[in-house]
């Protein structure tokens, strides 16, 4: 069973903890897991009896589980689930408490997306922000590459983003076409790939063609990664995967939290001039189905959806 060390202050955060190392979990210590998270506070009051017999596993076990979020005891994982509690319970409660069914489910997939959203804070590089905020506010133009189900979705995603800011934004997911769009760049273009695994070998070799051509490069992506290693500018997103096939994977929100961040400091880098573009697309999307006067009559016409006029 893994086991998880204390970071540089000497302090376990086991909540994160928990977490990181959950898919590596037996079953067992997985139901331990499951009790505690059901309620944190509750946990904190429990003796290693009751919360052996609630999960329905041996005292052992709940030892064991303990010293693989870094705690040496049950006692010592109690005071630091009291000390995570005490600075950041707000993110981990909500008023309403499910016991079964569809809104069991519910507050799981949410709770799951708002701690993977705060893991990803808790991780994130500022200066590597602060870097892809400089080379994609500053591009002629901007090509984002990304393959795969949940890397496809984040590309359309960051395009749909970026592109209402005035930048020349263009995205690919089929590996050919992201080749071919990398060999078009040049100075002054920039490239944003976006890969939870890093691994992917068409956007990888995608990037390196763009990098040399002189296009800056951008990834969101494991650190280490080959996509990294090709990649002028990093932001690193770790999220452990969980093993569910049933619900959206922990990473896919870190990486729409840190999509979203991107395009706000781009906009505000932008200035006045992302501004207008903001508000042009507004007034355009709001003005559908709005009377506006025709240049040639001067008489108002209903403008349909597709363009159309009535």
């Amino acid at each position: 069973m893994p086991t998880s060390k204390p970071d540089a202050t000497g302090m376990v955060d086991v909540v994160s903890q928990m977490r990181r190392i959950e898919s590596e979990l037996s079953t067992a210590a997985r139901r331990v897991s499951d009790v505690i998270r059901s309620d944190y506070e509750a946990a904190t009051r429990l003796t290693i009896a009751e919360l052996a017999e609630l999960a329905g596993v041996s005292q052992p076990t709940v030892t064991r589980f303990c010293r693989s979020v870094g705690c040496e005891s049950y006692k010592e994982f109690k005071i630091r689930l009291a000390s995570t509690l005490t600075v950041a319970s707000a993110y981990l409660r909500t008023d309403r408490v499910f016991h079964g069914g569809t809104g069991q489910m519910a507050q799981m997939v949410m709770l799951r997306a708002a701690n993977a959203v705060r893991d990803c804070l808790s991780q994130l590089d500022i200066p590597a922000l602060d870097g892809a905020l400089e080379a994609l506010s500053s591009a002629k133009r901007i090509e984002i590459y990304g393959q795969g189900g949940g890397s496809a979705s984040l590309v359309e995603d960051a395009k749909l983003r970026l592109f209402r800011l005035g930048i020349p934004v263009a995205a690919y997911v089929d590996g050919h076409q992201q080749r071919m769009s990398a060999s078009t760049l040049s100075s002054g273009d920039c490239v944003l790939a976006i890969s939870n695994s890093g691994r992917s070998k068409a956007v990888t070799q995608a990037v390196e063609i763009a990098a040399s051509f002189g296009a800056r490069t951008v990834a969101i992506t494991r650190p280490k990664s080959p996509l990294a290693s090709v990649s002028e500018i990093v932001i690193p997103v770790t999220i452990p995967e969980d093993d569910n096939v049933l619900i959206p994977t922990p990473s896919r929100y870190a990486h729409m939290a840190v999509i979203d961040t991107i395009a706000a400091g781009v906009a505000a880098r932008l200035g006045e001039r992302g501004l207008e573009a903001l508000r042009r697309v507004r007034y355009t999307v709001a003005s559908i189905g709005i009377a506006i006067p025709t240049p040639s009559s001067g008489s108002a016409s209903l403008m349909k959806p597709n363009g159309s006029q009535e």
